[in-house]
This record gives structure tokens, C-alpha cells and sequence, in this order.
């Protein structure tokens, strides 16, 4: 009965993770030749055991080592599923001291360093403060642009720390998730993820003044957004409205602008005005 329970544990848990990573069965069915998507199946339902070999080319499909998947497993899945909604938290509250006492010190394992990253990006869209190193950085670039395919989890990554990267990087990672194979898959699996990706990369290149490429990614967000998208078709149009002031600043359009964050405010989303606002300081700072 026991080994049976730590079956049952391993297998759920596997299923858990492949879920919350954003991969299918067949994306990790396609990383190693010798996994199917029968035998992950069967797995996964508890109906039988994988191999040595297979489970740990399984769990190579998910992006992670083998010490990697056991170690989070470990410090407990709900710690890293709560992790996002206590830094959501802090950020609405401006808390920089919960969110700087989320920050791993001294992080060697992939994901710790990923975590703190993500953190430190909202401590940067929160608060202005730069605490990001070079190495760092560095690290975020080299594991987004050897993705062997993205996931949903890599898409919110991306979406998060888009300032954190350089701007070239910025434009090679965003063609490189718009040419993912997997793209649609991604769209079926967490639609809104990849659209606040699309807007996040949308408003980095107006702010950087990459007018032809924020043009393409406008008419990819009007083919994808629908009736049911009404924040991001609300932040689409404002966000154009940007783009329009910034290649042509007259007092119609400032005029127009300031209409939207009054409209915002009137209906009480005044987070998402203060972004606005704060973005548009800094297209007339710049």
C-alpha cells in the first residue's frame, strides 16, 4: 500500500506539473524519442509505471532536471502556486518589503533564479528600483532564447521582465515566441497569458519608439483580441492612442488621452490608469 501511495503521489504530481508548466503530452512526447503520448497517458492516469529512463526523459520534457522537478516538489507545489498571488499582492500594495523578502539570496537552482527575477521585475515596475545584476539578465536571456518550445509559464516570464531585457533581445525573444510552433497551442490552452504578452511587448516597443514593429504586433492584437477581451481591448486602445500622440503630438490627441484616464478613474480601474499614466510621463519625459 505504501509504494502504491508514493505512486499515486509521483504520477499526480507529474500530471500537476506538466499542467502548470503549460506543456501537452504530446510536446513532452516529441522531446525524446523513446516517450509516447500512450505511455505518458497511461502514467498519468496511475495505470502504469514509466521506466527509469523514460520518466526521466518525462521529466526532461518539461524543461527541468531531474533534481529540479524532486527539489519543488520538496518545498511544497502550493508554496510556488501561491507565489504569484503574493507578489500580485504586494505589488497592488506597493509593498516593497514583502516582495524584497521574497527574493531567494544566493538562488542556484533554475527556477529560485527565475522566481527572484520575476520579483525583482515587479520591484521595478513598482517602486523604479533596479536590483538586477548583469549575470542575471544574462541568465534570463540565455534560458528564453534556448527554449526548445514555449509554455505558458515562459510566455508570463517573458511578459513580466520584458524591461528587465535589452531591447534587442526584447525584439528577437518576440519574434521568436510569434514563430513557436506551439503558438497556438498556447493560445488554447491560456489565450489571456499570450494576448498580455502580445500588450506588454505592444507598449515596450511604443515606449522605445520602434514604430513598425509595434505596428505589427497592433495588427496581431486586433486579429486576436475578441468581444470578451474588453481590459485588453481597452488597453489596445489606449496604447494606440500613445503611438498616434507620439508620432504626431497635437492638443486633440493630449486632449483624447486625458479623456481615457478620466473614463478609467470614473469606472474605478485605477490601477490600470496609474500604469497608463506613468507609462505616457515617460513618453513625454523621453
Amino acid at each position: 500500500m505504501e509504494k502504491e501511495m508514493i505512486g499515486q503521489n509521483i504520477w499526480d504530481y507529474y500530471h500537476q506539473v506538466r499542467r502548470d508548466r503549460g506543456h501537452s503530452m504530446g510536446d513532452v512526447a516529441m522531446s525524446n524519442p523513446y516517450l509516447t503520448t500512450s505511455q505518458l497517458s497511461r502514467f498519468e492516469r496511475g495505470q502504469n509505471m514509466l521506466s527509469i529512463d523514460r520518466f526521466l526523459a518525462a521529466v526532461s520534457g518539461l524543461n527541468m532536471t531531474t533534481s529540479e522537478f524532486f527539489a519543488l516538489r520538496d518545498n511544497k507545489p502550493s508554496y510556488y502556486q501561491g507565489f504569484s498571488q503574493k507578489m500580485m499582492l504586494a505589488v497592488m500594495a506597493k509593498d516593497i518589503t514583502t516582495l524584497k523578502a521574497m527574493l531567494k539570496p544566493h538562488a542556484k537552482m533554475k527556477l529560485d533564479k527565475l522566481y527572484n527575477l520575476l520579483v525583482k521585475a515587479a520591484i521595478l515596475d513598482v517602486s523604479g528600483e533596479k536590483l538586477t545584476t548583469r549575470c542575471e539578465k544574462a541568465f534570463l536571456g540565455t534560458y528564453l532564447l534556448l527554449l526548445p518550445h514555449w509554455t505558458v509559464f515562459d510566455v508570463n516570464l517573458f511578459s513580466a521582465c520584458i524591461d528587465i531585457l535589452d531591447k534587442t533581445e526584447v525584439y528577437a525573444l518576440g519574434q521568436d515566441m510569434l514563430a513557436s510552433n506551439g503558438l497556438a497551442t498556447l493560445l488554447s490552452q491560456n489565450a489571456e497569458a499570450v494576448k498580455k504578452a502580445l500588450l506588454n511587448l505592444y507598449l515596450f516597443f511604443i515606449t522605445r519608439r520602434y514604430v513598425s514593429w509595434a505596428i505589427h504586433i497592433q495588427d496581431l492584437l486586433e486579429q486576436l483580441l475578441t468581444e470578451w477581451d474588453m481590459a485588453e481591448k481597452i488597453s489596445l486602445h489606449i496604447a494606440k492612442n500613445f503611438l498616434a500622440y507620439q508620432q504626431e503630438k497635437t492638443p486633440e490627441m493630449l486632449a483624447e488621452i486625458q479623456a481615457d484616464f478620466a473614463t478609467l478613474e470614473r469606472f474605478e480601474v485605477a490601477g490600470m490608469a496609474k500604469r497608463f499614466r506613468r507609462i505616457f510621463d515617460q513618453l513625454n519625459q523621453d
